[in-house]
């Protein structure tokens, strides 16, 4: 799929995935409008909006991926908690489990 990208006054087109299109095109505005006092030789402006918007486009992923890897890491840890808890509760499944559990008590104060 191609999107049509505007950059300070010319358009550019771009091969990108279907999925991709819509987030390239708003890169692309974010870009045109913060190099929009930007004058000079249209070649090198042209690779230079080019290599913007491509560490435009990996910061956005760089971000993304991070942000995925604090929610697993709080859910990991979430997990670790809740598995401490459960090992550190006294077994009281039946009424010998409660009366060895309070044995265990009385002998530890």
């Amino acid at each position: 799929m191609q999107a049509v990208l505007r950059l300070l006054g010319q358009e550019f087109t771009l091969e990108c995935a279907p999925h991709d299109q819509r987030r390239v095109e708003d890169l692309a505005a974010a870009l045109d409008a913060r190099l929009a006092g930007f004058g000079g030789d249209a070649d090198g402006v042209r690779r230079l909006a080019l290599t913007a918007l491509s560490l435009l486009d990996e910061t956005q992923v760089a971000s993304a991926a991070l942000a995925r890897a604090h929610g697993e890491i709080e859910r990991l840890s979430d997990m670790l908690v809740e598995a401490r808890l459960e090992a550190a509760a006294p077994m009281l499944d039946d009424e010998r489990g409660r009366v060895g559990a309070l044995r265990n008590l009385q002998g530890a104060a």
